[in-house]
This record gives structure tokens, sequence and C-alpha cells, in this order.
């Protein structure tokens, strides 16, 4: 999958894959490979060239989003190439729809909100878990739902639009 990422404001066009715990990361012509874990709820634990990195998210209540790697605090966001659409600004202030895409195949375990309900910016929508990672897709901005496209355990592919708002 091709993300944008942006990591303590710097912007990265990367490529970005993951089978059977390991993620394989490309940018700037290299491939950083690590062995990801999760030892419980919310923690992470990658070992990336035989290192070891403590990881959780964190969700701001300005809703930005923060990686802490072993104590130290990153402010973060990943946005997938293929739907630029869904990131913050893109498609010009507040207009038209915006598609809520599945980060990655997996499953709808939570369906937050129901089509005509209102949402606010960075509001989690959907949330869907891939090898035992929960992922909220989230709004980029303020709008209304005005369509549900999964339901709860049903299995999703990368780039599946599960909702739209406008």
């Amino acid at each position: 999958m091709k993300l944008e990422l942006i990591i303590g404001g710097r912007t990265i066009d990367a490529e970005f894959s993951m089978s059977d715990g390991t993620a394989l990361l490309t940018f700037d012509g290299r491939t950083h490979e690590a062995d990801i874990s999760e030892p419980e709820p919310d923690l992470f634990v990658a070992i990336i060239d035989g290192k070891v990195h403590r990881c959780t998210i964190d969700k701001l209540p300005s809703g930005e989003t923060e990686a802490v790697i072993n104590g130290k605090r990153i402010p973060v966001a990943a946005y997938d190439k293929k739907h630029l659409s869904s990131k913050p600004g893109a498609g010009g202030p507040g207009s038209g729809k915006i598609s809520l895409i599945a980060p990655m195949p997996g499953k709808v375990v939570k369906v937050l909100l129901n089509q005509g309900d209102e949402v606010a910016a960075n509001q989690g929508v959907i949330i869907v878990e891939a090898m035992k990672m929960q992922n909220e897709v989230q709004s980029p901005r303020s709008g209304k739902v005005i369509e549900i496209k999964v339901t709860e355990g049903q299995t999703v592919n990368s780039g599946e639009v599960m909702a739209v708002v406008e």
C-alpha cells in the first residue's frame, strides 16, 4: 500500500506491507523491516535491526495522533495515496463527499456511527481489526454520514470504501 506519512512534521512517500507479523516500509530508496507483536492490548513491540521499541498510539483531544516510542512522543499521520481525497484539506474546504476506506485487509469489529449521524472532524466512524491490531477509521472533517457500506463482522479489503461522509 502506498502511503503519505507525516512523522514529526516530515512528509514521507512510502510503500507499506505486512505479513505474518513482519512489516516492510520502503522510503527514500531503502526498505526497513520490523517484527511487530502486541503483547498487551494497545502496546506494540517492534524489533528493528535487533533493537526493541515499545510503542503505543495516543489519540489527542485535538484529534491529532501521537506515537509514543520508548517514552518519546512523536506526532504522526498516515494517508493512503490511492485515496488522498480522504486527507484533511483535500478537495477544497468542507466540500464534496469523502470516502472512508479500509486502511488494510481485516474485519469490521465496530461501526461507531449510523447513516444520517453528524460526525465531527477526526471522529471515529468504524473500527477495523487486522492481525490483532484495531484501527479506528476517522472522518477527516465534520459533516454527515450519508452511507455506511459495511456491517460488524464483515471482512474488508485494503482500500475498500466503508462509509461516505458529506
